[in-house]
């Protein structure tokens, strides 16, 4: 359980408003970051889309061209719950180098 209290006299001044704005939305990020991890791996043009297929992702994954056409680069942020049954599955669909990154804010 996370609760931010502020003082209702310091919000009526602007400027401490603001940095009080600014204080929420980083604890909002690390808010939304818990239970999340990043996944970053490459696979190659024939199992591209297959790959994207069982990806969850925040909008769709960033994919990226490999130098000289060696095939793509994928990032995504997947909920840590379901990264052990992901990276298998990823593997069997022909994807290599997964890396899985702690995630320390998300803000949208």
């Amino acid at each position: 359980y996370t609760e931010l209290i502020a003082n209702p006299a310091a919000a009526a001044d602007a400027r401490k408003r603001h940095a009080m704005g600014q204080i929420y939305t980083l604890l909002q990020g690390v808010l939304e970051a818990r239970g999340k991890v990043l996944v970053k791996l490459n696979v190659g043009a024939d199992a591209l889309d297959d790959v994207i297929e069982i990806l969850p992702a925040m909008k769709a994954p960033t994919v990226n061209e490999l130098f000289r056409g060696a095939g793509y680069a994928v990032e995504t942020v997947v909920p840590r719950s379901e990264i052990n049954i992901l990276i298998p599955a990823l593997r069997d669909l022909g994807a290599t180098d997964l890396v899985e990154m702690p995630i320390s804010k998300i803000v949208p």
